[in-house]
């Protein structure tokens, strides 16, 4: 059970602190307080209280005995590779719905495949990186007084 342990918190932890590195604003970290909190989204909001709930079980299952600590190890591999599988996924779809000519090289889309196959976890990683500087997520900020309807 420790070797589950150990790779929960092998990968759970840079996971962590890569996902609420990216929520933290600018001004935060230059020490100053941020005027946008109130522009922060709540989809981020629900991911730093899971990535805290997330931590303090990996926490918690360190410190519980050793009963309770192989359901609580049990649960949290289960949730992390149900995550996993749903993020891959999500990124495995988005490359195979753009065009060829979205890339630069000619083999491009089927290097991300292979890597997305083969190595998982790594390429994963590069490709959401590769994505999110390509192609930005787009920024959901409601518009006060506009309907659905002056949208289009």
């Amino acid at each position: 059970m420790s070797l589950l342990l150990t790779v929960a918190i092998v990968v759970g932890v840079p996971a962590l602190v890569l996902g609420v590195l990216r929520g933290v604003h600018p001004e935060l970290v230059q020490g100053e307080w941020p005027e946008t909190w109130s522009r922060l989204s709540p989809r981020r909001i629900w991911q730093i209280i899971g990535a805290i709930a997330f931590a303090a079980f990996l926490l918690a299952a360190a410190e519980a005995g050793p009963r309770e600590a192989g359901f609580r190890v049990f649960l949290a591999v289960v949730v992390m590779l149900a995550f996993f599988l749903w993020l891959w996924q999500r990124e495995f779809v988005f490359l195979m719905d753009l065009r060829d000519d979205a890339f630069p090289g000619k083999h491009d889309k089927l290097v991300w495949a292979f890597l997305l196959i083969m190595i998982a976890p790594v390429g994963l990683w590069f490709f959401r990186s590769y994505r999110l500087a390509h192609w930005p997520e787009p920024k959901h900020e409601a518009v006060r007084g506009q309907t659905v309807s002056d949208l289009f």
